[in-house]
């Protein structure tokens, strides 16, 4: 009886634990993630677009430098070098596969709202983003004719009042490999503030 008694007791010692387990795991799974997917600042629950959202911290986590980086956690991204200067980024198998001065790429890349045509990816380093967003699937309605695979959305950081802030990031590597790159931004009274960002690389 004594046995039976400490069994009892236990229980729901132990599903209140368990419960209260979920419950903080289930917390940290709602946490609100703000796109631009439709041009305009909404969560990405309400938008009826497969995109994939990355902030600036996300990016330096998962180690995404390059966006030859993005097809290692953005799924249905591949990035091949293609003949010459020219990039295949391909969404859901649609890229550029036509090697012509004339062809178009199926995937829109673009920087704050302005696209680039026929983007050197693998020779372009970026730095200073806030957010990174992957629009899976045709995306023509609002983004042109050149998004038949999806689009791309890049937008760099931007000045803030909040207070000042910097960052500074080396890299020293094989044939002599040197890269700096860093921000600094400076609030200017209560509604202005400045922001000053840079890369130089150099190497063999």
């Amino acid at each position: 009886e004594r046995r039976m008694h400490t069994r009892c007791t236990i229980r729901p010692i132990v599903a209140a634990i368990a419960l209260a387990s979920l419950s903080s795991q289930a917390l940290a799974q709602l946490e609100e993630v703000i796109v631009t997917a439709q041009k305009r600042q909404e969560s990405a629950q309400d938008v009826p677009i497969a995109v994939t959202a990355f902030d600036s911290e996300a990016l330096e986590s998962k180690q995404i430098t390059t966006f030859s980086d993005i097809r290692f956690t953005a799924p249905n991204v591949t990035v091949s070098k293609g003949n010459f200067t020219g990039t295949n980024f391909q969404i859901r198998g649609i890229g550029t596969t036509l090697v012509a001065a004339s062809g178009d790429d199926g995937v829109g890349i673009h920087v704050n709202e302005v696209p680039l045509l026929m983007p050197r990816l693998f020779e372009t380093e970026y730095y200073d983003i806030q957010a990174l967003e992957v629009l899976r699937g045709p995306q023509g309605t609002l983004y042109g004719r050149n998004a038949t695979g999806g689009a791309v959305n890049m937008q760099t950081a931007k000045a803030s009042t909040d207070g000042l802030s910097g960052n500074v990031e080396g890299q020293y590597g094989d044939y002599d490999h040197k890269k700096i790159k860093g921000h600094i931004n400076i609030p200017i009274g209560d509604k202005f503030a400045a922001r000053f960002a840079g890369i130089w690389l150099e190497r063999e």
